[in-house]
């Protein structure tokens, strides 16, 4: 599937319809976007798996990188990290919110469990979910060979962070709309299963060998 093709059919996808990563399928809880005055601006996706576990997948546009304006990413929320300066131990998890919201200068680096960021950037714009548009403010940061982001989002009444790495439309297969007749709840695969109509016509088939095999016997053939 080519990577125009694969992009276009992810950024289609809503709630109720499903996609497989790395094996396991996805279902989509919630889409989301989010603009800010300079152009910046995501798209968002909620993946459930059927053990719960999380993901959100971001199409990014930034017009500032003119190198490459489109980027997809997968994110994971950490509940509660503590969150330091390097070479410090006071966690500023409870303060970065309010010092967000009131313009403070960001950290130029910050480290959660054994990994450090670098301060890049800070947007603040509106997002959107159910058509309730919504404040938020994003300070990223990258480590070192920016394989890893860190992204704190102050809302007006709470700090989330997100660990985020890059992927790529391509690392998405088996696209499938909730209207197509796939039950949305069902994990299982039954592709391989005959069909109730089947297994009578195999049933039949088996009673009538079965028949001619006792009248063989019968006539001594």
């Amino acid at each position: 599937m080519s990577l125009t093709l694969t992009e276009t059919k992810l950024r289609q996808l809503r709630a109720g319809d499903r996609l497989r990563y790395y094996g396991i399928l996805w279902h989509i809880r919630d889409y989301s976007t989010y603009t800010d005055a300079q152009g910046y601006e995501t798209e968002e996706w909620l993946l459930k798996s059927e053990t719960a576990k999380a993901y959100y997948l971001l199409r990014e546009v930034d017009p500032a990188n003119l190198e490459k304006p489109v980027t997809w990413y997968i994110a994971e929320e950490l509940r509660n990290p503590t969150i330091v300066e390097p070479g410090s131990s006071r966690d500023l998890f409870l303060e970065l919110a309010e010092e967000m919201r009131s313009n403070k200068t960001p950290y130029p680096e910050l480290q959660v469990f054994n990994r450090v960021y670098l301060f890049e950037s800070r947007t603040e714009g509106t997002y959107e979910s159910d058509d309730t548009p919504t404040t938020r403010i994003t300070w990223d940061y990258w480590d070192q060979p920016h394989l890893w982001n860190l992204a704190l989002e102050a809302w007006s009444n709470q700090l989330v962070v997100y660990s985020t790495k890059e992927v790529q439309p391509t690392d998405f297969s088996d696209l499938q709309h909730a209207d197509t007749g796939f039950p949305a709840s069902s994990f299982t695969n039954y592709s391989n299963q005959p069909s109730s109509k089947a297994r009578k016509i195999q049933l039949i088939i088996a009673s009538a060998l079965t028949i001619v095999g006792i009248l063989f016997i019968i006539a001594g053939i």
